[in-house]
């Protein structure tokens, strides 16, 4: 049943399948009927083509990788410029004929060798030679068995393929001298050739040719575009420093050509920035799952009395249908696989300077050039786009190097402290400020900072926009030193209203930083120290020379050659407090407003009464707190008393001494009742003048604001 369901479905192949498989041009002659003439490349992997040319004929062949034939349908455009409209494209593809590929059995597809041919194509008729026999026949199966090697030798076991011939006979050939072997059946060869053809597909490298329809057999002139998958290009920066002149900038872009062909005289473009690109399949066709409703409608079977049976009956199942019976042998094709990516790159911050002195006079030499660029820059949306003046010739699977920036920038030479980086003593990293006065946006990469004439370390550039400041760091300088100490504080308290009984003020909460800096360098220096943002809070007296970055501001401060110097960077929030007026909090907002100028005259008296309330209130607590101690001095003298009367009545005698201790007790015990008495005053007085400053408080209505 499985070999004849694998001949029905051979034997069933459409005849297109036959001549729908075109071999790929070679690349010249693709190239020279429609070259490309301009490529775009992003750093979202992928690159924008165009190709124009004219074509004699009315078909056009492109070629790609099986990983880039998913963005070509997304995106292939071609247009007639003599009619000046869009033509059709036609792929090689015809979804009967995928379809019943897909449905090829496993051992068709994994068939390896004549032997396994031989078995899979059981019935068909084939002609073979063997040695000087030629012999026609239908393939009846291979076997194993005794093999005669002739001339009196010992027969040997081996494979053996038994044929039936045109009279009827069979006929065994030993298959190792099977010398060549024709396929008789047509869509049989051609379903051999389909499943070779899924076997070679299944590798990346093979290419996929794409078959463009013509209007009419004349001369086109074409322009063709689409997007492919494409490395990312990839940009590294040279800062050269020299002292009396601003920096030089200067910019290249590693570009990869992987796309199967040269690119000759092409006019190429980088877009910096990365817009939105995904993966979907369009090549591979798509069924959709249908129910089987053939059961339904089978009415084959004759009337017969029925049968009386006892127990249960079940009846049986409906037999498979063609469908099911190969679903087990379908083999998935698998989808061609993309190139991976991957990405890396140094540190933003480097630790040493490796000292490594360049070739001056090659420097000096670029320094002595006009500075002049080969680029012109466009913003596009939110992207920058370099345009190469001049035409790039790329090799097929070379990479190359473009200048796109050389230009002098605003910038110089300073050493930077990142206090969030280190803990107690702290160096400084060498670093270069300078502004994006390139008139391009720079794209993350790495730079190679010299100064002087000499390699003097390494940085890592972020995404730059233009008219943006930078401090690009590149090595430590151990000849300055940072100490660092931090505080939270609150300041600055006033009076915002009083209502109901409470007071509103307002305070600052200061975040304050202060740094001891050390210079034992010979000169000057300018170091900058970046002081983070801190949610809800504003930087205090800022000077003209700071930097202010999204998360951070830069403050400058210039140390003294072999001197050292102090900077303190404050922070401050604004607090708002609800105080209750018995608070010594509330006491001080209360003076501070009553010293101002702003009190109006039917509030003064009402706040001047609260405070002497509270002024009494604050004597009467201190009052108390001498009477408690003295009361806790009291009571312990009793104590002592009470444990030498306690001895002495443990034995005769001295009633003199036991009288005067007696004496001594209930003079302190009268102390004692005195200052609980001063005390219960003190509570009394104390109690009535809070009720007072409750009720006042509570009359005043007062915004201060």
């Amino acid at each position: 049943m499985r070999r004849f369901l694998v001949f029905a479905m051979l034997a069933g192949l459409p005849s297109c399948i036959l001549t729908g498989a075109t071999e790929p041009a070679p690349k010249a002659k693709a190239a020279q009927l429609l070259p490309i003439k301009r490529v775009i490349l992003y750093q979202n992997g992928v690159g924008y083509f165009e190709r124009e040319g004219k074509v004699q004929g009315d078909t056009l062949k492109l070629h790609c990788r099986p990983s880039q034939i998913n963005d070509l349908l997304k995106s292939l455009t071609v247009i007639d410029r003599g009619s000046g409209r869009a033509v059709s494209v036609s792929l090689p593809l015809e979804k009967g004929g995928a379809k019943a590929l897909s449905e090829l059995p496993k051992q068709v597809r994994s068939a390896a060798g004549l032997r396994d041919v031989l078995r899979v194509i059981r019935g068909a008729r084939v002609r073979l030679e063997s040695g000087d026999q030629k012999i026609q026949g239908r393939v009846v199966g291979v076997e194993k068995g005794l093999i005669d090697k002739g001339k009196g030798e010992k027969s040997v076991e081996g494979w053996r393929l038994t044929l039936k011939d045109s009279l009827g006979s069979l006929r065994t050939v030993p298959i190792h001298r099977i010398n060549k072997l024709q396929l008789l059946d047509g869509a049989l060869e051609a379903g051999l050739d389909k499943s070779l053809d899924v076997s070679l597909d299944e590798g990346t490298w093979k290419s996929i040719a794409l078959s463009v329809r013509l209007a009419g057999a004349s001369t086109h002139d074409l322009q063709v575009s689409y997007i492919a998958e494409m490395p990312r290009w990839k940009p590294a920066y040279r800062l050269v420093h020299q002292s009396g002149r601003p920096p030089l900038l200067q910019g290249w872009a590693v570009v990869d050509n992987v796309s199967g062909e040269s690119w000759n005289d092409v006019k190429l473009s980088l877009v910096a920035g990365t817009p939105m690109s995904f993966i979907y399949d369009l090549h591979s066709p798509m069924f959709t799952q249908r129910l089987d409703l053939t059961s339904r409608g089978r009415r084959g079977v004759a009337l017969a009395p029925p049968k009386t049976r006892t127990g249960r009956y079940r009846s049986p199942a409906p037999p498979p249908s063609p469908k099911d019976a190969l679903q087990r042998y379908i083999s998935p094709r698998r989808s061609a696989r993309g190139y991976g990516r991957g990405g890396g790159g140094p540190s933003p911050d480097m630790d040493e300077t490796s000292g490594v002195s360049a070739p001056s006079s090659a420097l000096n030499m670029l320094l002595e050039k006009k500075v002049r660029t080969n680029v012109q820059g466009e913003k596009v949306g939110s992207l920058f786009r370099y345009d190469l003046k001049s035409p790039v010739t790329v090799p097929d699977s070379s990479s190359t190097l473009v200048n796109i920036i050389n230009s002098r920038v605003k910038g110089e030479g300073v050493v930077l402290f990142r206090p969030e980086l280190t803990s107690g003593a702290s160096h400084p990293y060498q670093a270069m400020r300078f502004s994006n006065t390139t008139g391009f946006a720079l794209e993350k990469g790495p730079v190679t900072i010299y100064s002087e004439g000499t390699f003097v370390g390494e940085g890592f550039l972020e995404r730059m926009e233009k008219g943006a400041t930078i401090f690009l760091t590149y090595a430590i300088d151990g000849n300055i030193t940072m100490t660092r100490r931090t505080r939270y504080a609150q300041e600055n308290a006033r009076l915002l209203k009083i209502s109901g009984g409470k007071i509103v003020s307002e305070a600052k909460q200061i975040y304050r930083e202060k740094y001891k800096i050390s210079n034992e360098h010979d000169k000057s220096v300018i170091a900058y120290i970046k002081s983070a943002k801190r949610s809800g809070y504003e930087l205090q007296n800022k000077d003209k020379g700071i930097v202010e970055m999204p998360n951070a501001q830069y403050v400058p401060i210039k140390v003294p050659a072999k001197g050292k110097t102090e900077l303190t960077i404050e922070w401050a929030s604004p607090v708002r407090r609800y105080l209750s007026v018995d608070t010594s909090s509330a006491t001080e907002v209360l003076k501070l407003y009553l010293g101002s100028a702003k009190v109006p005259a039917t509030v003064r008296p009402a706040l001047d009464k609260i405070l002497k309330a509270k002024a009494r209130l604050n004597v009467i607590a201190q009052e108390r707190r001498r009477i408690k101690k003295l009361k806790r001095g009291l009571n312990e003298d009793q104590k002592r008393v009470r444990d030498n009367l306690s001895l002495l009545r443990k034995v005769k005698g001295n009633s003199s001494l036991k009288s005067r201790l007696m004496r001594t007790l209930s003079s302190l015990e009268t102390k004692l009742n005195k200052l609980t008495g001063s005390t219960i005053k003190l509570d009394e007085e104390g109690a009535g003048l809070r009720a007072e400053i409750r009720v006042a408080i509570g009359q005043i209505s007062l915004d201060a604001r």
